[in-house]
């Protein structure tokens, strides 16, 4: 009867999870991010990839971090075109930190996909150019430097990406969790960038 007793309750918890992470609507958390945004002041919007329902998940588990990465991010997104301070930023500690850089975007065939476990990526930077995003368990994935978790990345390549154009006047918001592997901010073909264009990064720990 015990061993009934508690796979019943092992039952019922997993349905119970089930449907809660069910009842989670992608347009409800979608409205819920652009709300924060405009309640700490960041006109520039999320990117349309952004898995919101993982955000609000985030933010839920590590609000104060969360907060305290918006709140910088609301300053330096409204400095970015002029910025001229870069470096490594400590917001708390090594559980949210930024780097803020100037960069010249490299044509994609000497770009790679990485991944991170430990920190999600908050990136906004000038354009124009192209963002790649690939599924982290993409069957045509090419694993080219293994993950190291001392630097917490890896590199890969994989044919099932999907990518974007980011114009110059089109600044925006992108998210990159765990499952998302990235080729961020890689040259347009044909645009000659006189100028480095300049970046922001955040990093804010994941939780699990």
């Amino acid at each position: 009867m015990r061993k009934i007793a508690i796979f019943i309750t092992t039952f019922l918890t997993l349905i119970s999870c089930s449907n809660n992470k069910s009842s989670v609507n992608m347009k409800e958390a979608e409205k819920w991010a652009s709300e924060l945004l405009k309640s700490v002041g960041i006109t520039i919007p999320f990117h349309s990839s952004v898995n919101f329902v993982e955000l609000k998940r985030q933010y839920e588990a590590n609000k104060s971090i969360w907060d305290a990465s918006f709140e910088f991010l609301a300053k330096k997104c409204n400095e970015l075109d002029t910025m001229t301070e870069f470096g490594t930023f400590d917001i708390i500690s090594k559980d949210c930190y930024s780097t803020l850089s100037e960069y010249i975007p490299k044509p994609e065939a000497e770009t790679k996909f990485e991944g991170h476990k430990k920190y999600i990526d908050i990136q906004v930077t000038q354009g124009p150019v192209m963002w790649g995003i690939c599924p982290s368990d993409s069957p045509s994935l090419e694993v080219l430097s293994e993950y190291d978790s001392s630097k917490d990345n890896g590199f890969y390549q994989s044919l099932d990406a999907k990518t974007y154009k980011q114009g110059a006047d089109e600044k925006c918001i992108f998210v990159f969790f765990p499952e998302d592997l990235h080729n961020p901010s890689y040259a347009v073909d044909g645009v000659q960038y006189d100028t480095p264009l300049k970046k922001i990064v955040i990093k804010v720990k994941h939780s699990e």
